[in-house]
């Protein structure tokens, strides 16, 4: 039976819902909204309360169980997430992709290697064209200098989404281990990731062979992209490379018909605060300010924000006056 002492002070920790319910702290209670640092402290009585809950009783069924893995590694508390899979290892579900995709990034995190690599090829099995399993793989082979098994995952999960940037920086990385890091080899590694990008008809692996060949030309990034847009391209990792591009070669004009088309074509959906921020850097640079201070009192009333656009935004604010 928790204290009435401990149990106050859970009150103010951050936690998802299923771990509120799971530790018994009423919606009511609940005040941990604002706190997205918790200190070390805090973490310890959690952590107390959470081992001693998991003598009480089980989850209610697997998918509770992987609803409070996957709250708990969002949490930053991945050896919770381990010890609530080994206390009900019948409850854990092998054949359940998000369930192996998170037990994947607990053990990852703490640095269990061996049993992040096992889950991630069970969840990659289950779901082939899902990119993290292999973007974690890659990782792990990575660390452990097994360089062709980790070109090999890169490759598959290219196969499966070709477009996915992170995939695209580790192959170029792997590509540069291989090679050296001489002129003449940079040169060699941009024109290796052109050709394979080619081959896979992928703007992100055409971006990443532009900025390494010509990181100072921002306008040849711009020319390998025009294609892709001008092709129906839309998706947003692509128009936030491509605005940022055009942004970067100083084509402000270009970018706001970009975002408005954007905007009437996603009508379900919002679009990428990153696209905003373009936009009112692009209004900036054409002398637009007032046009820039709206989208700007737009995007602040947005509750998706993360840190990084709070402090861009707060940045974007000052210069405008």
């Amino acid at each position: 039976m928790m204290s009435t002492t401990l149990k106050t002070s859970l009150t103010s920790f951050p936690m998802g819902p299923h771990i509120q319910k799971w530790m018994n702290v009423g919606h009511d209670q609940y005040k941990g909204h604002g706190n997205t640092n918790p200190s070390a402290e805090e973490v310890a009585v959690f952590t107390e309360a959470f081992l001693a809950r998991l003598e009480d009783g089980s989850p209610d069924h697997r998918d509770h169980l992987v609803d409070l893995l996957e709250e708990l590694v969002a949490m930053n508390l991945p050896l919770l997430a381990i010890k609530l899979v080994d206390a009900y290892p019948d409850l854990f579900p092998q054949d359940d992709f998000r369930a192996l995709l998170h037990l994947g990034n607990a053990a990852m995190l703490v640095s269990d290697l061996a049993r992040a690599e096992s889950a991630f090829i069970d969840a990659q099995r289950l779901v082939p064209e899902e990119p993290a399993p292999y973007v974690n793989l890659v990782q792990i082979y990575c660390h452990d200098g097994l360089m062709d098994q980790a070109e090999r995952w890169c490759q598959a999960g290219l196969d499966a989404e070709s477009d996915n940037t992170r995939l695209w920086e580790l192959i170029a990385w792997i590509e540069q281990q291989k090679t050296g890091t001489d002129e003449l080899d940079a040169k060699a590694v941009a024109q290796r990731i052109r050709s394979l990008a080619l081959s896979k008809n992928s703007w992100a692996g055409l971006s990443l062979a532009s900025e390494l060949e010509n990181p100072e030309d921002a306008l040849s990034k711009v020319a390998v992209l025009e294609p892709f847009w001008s092709e129906g391209c839309r998706d947003d990792a692509f128009l936030i490379e491509y605005t940022a591009a055009l942004g970067m070669a100083g084509k402000y004009d270009k970018i706001p018909a970009i975002i408005w088309q954007a905007e009437k074509q996603e009508t379900n959906k919002k679009l990428a605060w990153q696209l905003y921020l373009h936009l009112i850097q692009s209004f900036m640079g054409l002398g637009r300010d007032d046009d820039a201070r709206e989208t700007l009192k737009k995007l602040e009333q947005r509750n998706d924000l993360p840190d990084a656009a709070v402090n861009v935004i707060s940045a974007l604010k000052s210069e405008l006056g």
